[in-house]
């Protein structure tokens, strides 16, 4: 113990005897000075067996460092005043933030592997329950797909503000979805370690613009729906209940699509499923007049009904459709137009919100309030509306006349 020069004293400490140690300043095991206590004598020579090691070691190591170097770690020991870092502390904090910034991964590459951990997920579920449709799988695609721009960034790099721009122009239920998609998208890049934090945290108060809350509606006109169940007639007969149902139950097109003949019951309703309807739930409609007529005319001309409402593949509908545009002069199909046609003329009729959303299947009037215009129509033009019927029209049985 002679040579290390360190001192070894015992006094009481905390109720019971212990050895303490007195170091220089600069010593490897205490650098600021100082005494440092243990718990036994021979855990204090153990200790300084170790700091004369490692004093040695040191020693060996400043042989081969040059004066450049010297200059350098005193530089950068200035630069560390009034931090409480040393030169040490500061070196291993770099390393790790260079180790996690060679770890990290792109927005894209990021995004893409949330993307296919949804969808893996789903494939599971569907082994349990083939009926189940991907909508949040397509949704959470959606939302990714509009932070294209950024996919070459890092994701250490991305924050709310390199998003915002992005989800300008949407409403307020799109804007609400995408962020959910978003949160917990960036919320799996973060426990994987690829960001430090949660970027779409700063979104969460984010408001759509008053501009996309007032954007306009597109319907169909009365005219423009007359001349389509008119076209679809001579185009291609098995399109008109599901053209039918669309304008006059208000039922989305891609839910009736996956519609069947038992579906539409004896009593006056239609039933749509929670495996068709795009919110996930079931729900009745009220069959209004002119959708009886125009399914009980369809029966009088030879067809049955049994299997599916409208048998034909989406591709063939897509091409069939464009057929009975081009033959009813219209240059479009608009996104959901029949279904928002159908709310406004019922909105405008019945003069009520909850009505109108009970008939579209909704749980409530907001979406009806963001989505819907019930100014697009007169009240004459919705009396007419509820004239469509088929050329000629026969009694229904539970009502005396179609109008």
């Amino acid at each position: 113990m002679q040579k290390s020069r360190l001192k070894i004293s015992e006094y009481r400490h905390n109720g019971r005897l212990q050895s303490r140690v007195y170091y220089p300043k600069g010593s490897p095991n205490k650098p600021s000075g100082g005494y440092k206590w243990y718990r036994s004598r021979a855990a204090s020579e153990q200790a300084i067996i170790e700091n004369n090691a490692l004093q040695k070691r040191y020693g060996e190591i400043a042989k081969d460092v040059t004066l450049r170097e010297l200059v350098e770690a005193r530089q950068a020991k200035d630069e560390l005043t009034d931090t409480g870092l040393t030169l040490l502390d500061a070196a291993r904090q770099v390393k790790l933030a260079l180790n996690a910034a060679l770890e990290s991964k792109s927005v894209g590459d990021g995004l893409n592997a949330y993307l296919e951990d949804v969808r893996s997920k789903f494939d599971e579920r569907k082994e349990h329950s083939p009926r189940s449709e991907p909508r949040h799988w397509r949704s959470v695609k959606r939302s990714i797909a509009r932070l294209e721009p950024l996919k070459n960034l890092s994701l250490r790099e991305i924050t709310s503000d390199n998003i915002k721009p992005l989800l300008k122009g949407l409403t307020k239920s799109s804007l609400s979805s995408h962020l959910r998609n978003l949160h917990a998208a960036f919320q799996y890049c973060a426990d994987h370690g690829w960001q430090e934090e949660n970027p779409a945290s700063g979104l969460k108060r984010m408001k759509a613009d008053k501009a996309s809350r007032a954007r306009s509606v597109q319907t169909y006109s009365v005219q423009e729906v007359e001349r389509i169940m008119e076209a679809a007639i001579t185009v291609d007969m098995r399109t008109v209940p599901y053209l039918a149902i669309c304008f006059f139950a208000g039922v989305r097109p891609e839910a009736a699509m996956k519609m069947k003949w038992s579906d539409v019951s004896a009593n006056g309703y239609l039933y749509v499923p929670h495996t068709a309807n795009k919110s996930g739930h079931a729900y009745n409609a009220k069959m209004q007049n002119p959708l009886i007529c125009w399914l009980e005319w369809w029966e009088t001309q030879g067809n049955q009904r049994s299997g599916e409402i409208l048998p034909v593949s989406a591709s063939t509908l897509k091409r069939q459709r464009k057929l009975i545009l081009k033959k009813a002069g219209i240059d479009r199909w608009i996104q959901d137009g029949t279904r928002k046609t159908f709310a406004t003329a019922y909105r405008e009729t019945f003069k009520c919100k909850l009505m109108t959303s009970a008939a579209l299947g909704h749980k409530g009037t907001t979406v009806l309030d963001e989505h819907y215009d019930s100014r697009l129509m007169t009240n004459e033009e919705a009396a007419r509306y509820w004239q469509i019927l088929p050329p000629v029209a026969p009694i229904p049985k539970e009502e005396a006349s179609c109008s």
